[in-house]
């Protein structure tokens, strides 16, 4: 019987490279590395998938061989983009704001391969670029690979916001302690491990977001990515308490009436994607410790029976029954 897919996740072999390159740069012969694993030059750099499996047993493997620690920031270089995919890169040296870059990734996960997720959330004027995996994740290729797509993170946001910005501190997945090199990162010296996820909080004013960004430009046709990235934006600033079309509209330097055009050519309204949206959001959190009241308030609702009734429309089911049914 197949396996689904994540439990087989994949990876863009491309994520080898400043792994491979470091490895080369040294000193050490590439040819014998990959005669051990059966892989080619044309595997790494034919943009193709291959398993997380072998990408993290290769990772391994050179540090070994090299008897290096955290090969994960020792591989990364800064500006070197070489091993991201290239619609990714494109989009990078096209974007206008870290908001065009990072919504184009998370409508296009699949880039990233079958089990990493890149998205961006706000909460309480603090934007934070996300960032997962769902495979391996208590093995020390994870945690070097963690460290590693951090650091791009971190290139990829002084792109936009100045060469000497650092965030006030990072949220890691790994239960490693990160090295000083790292801590060095952040303006406070702060490093929280054992999170569920890696965080990189920006700190930003929401009210400067229309000012200084726009999200992309939406056209009024009908455009599959145009709803996919309205979508992502709503999903991004869920919690947030101004979850009006003025506000969406701001941020993606947009006219309210143009939205509604988009909305309307596929057929739906905003109110219509908000309480989907919300609803969608709602299933997420009743996968956690929250209470049905804290789900409410961080949806907006006033009055949790609301949220109740809301939600019971949308899933056939109230959250309560929701939840105990999923466990």
């Amino acid at each position: 019987m197949k396996k689904s897919l994540p439990t087989l996740p994949l990876h863009n072999s491309l994520s080898l490279l400043p792994f491979i390159n470091y490895y080369k740069n040294s000193g050490y012969n590439t040819n014998e590395l990959f005669n051990e694993f059966k892989l080619t030059h044309y595997h790494i750099h034919s943009k193709s998938y291959i398993p997380t499996y072998l990408i993290y047993k290769i990772i391994t493997d050179i540090a070994n061989r090299m008897q290096v620690n955290n090969i994960g920031i020792k591989a990364t270089v800064s500006d070197d983009y070489s091993h991201i995919h290239p619609n990714l890169t494109q989009c990078l040296n096209e974007s206008e704001s870290f908001f065009d870059f990072f919504f184009y990734v998370t409508t296009n996960q699949y880039l990233l391969g079958s089990h990493r997720n890149i998205w961006v959330e706000h909460k309480k004027d603090c934007f934070y670029i996300c960032h997962q995996t769902s495979a391996f994740k208590d093995t020390l290729a994870s945690s070097q690979g963690e460290y590693h797509r951090t650091i791009i993170l971190l290139n990829v946001l002084r792109r936009f916001l100045g060469e000497n910005w650092k965030p006030d501190s990072l949220y890691l997945s790994s239960s490693m302690t990160p090295p000083h090199s790292m801590v060095a990162m952040t303006n406070n010296g702060t490093i929280f491990t054992e999170h569920e996820l890696g965080r990189i909080p920006i700190k930003m004013n929401i009210d400067s977001i229309a000012e200084k960004f726009t999200v992309g430009k939406i056209t009024p046709t009908i455009n599959t990515d145009s709803l996919d990235r309205l979508k992502v934006a709503i999903n991004t600033f869920i919690e947030h308490e101004d979850l009006s079309l003025t506000f969406i509209s701001e941020v993606f330097g947009s006219s309210k009436r143009n939205i509604q055009r988009i909305l309307k050519d596929h057929g739906t309204s905003f109110q219509r994607v908000i309480q989907e949206q919300k609803n969608e959001h709602a299933i997420k959190l009743l996968s956690k410790d929250y209470s049905i009241i804290d789900i409410a308030q961080k949806l907006g609702y006033n009055d949790p029976s609301n949220f109740t009734r809301a939600f019971k429309t949308y899933t056939g089911i109230s959250p309560s029954l929701f939840r105990q049914q999923k466990r």
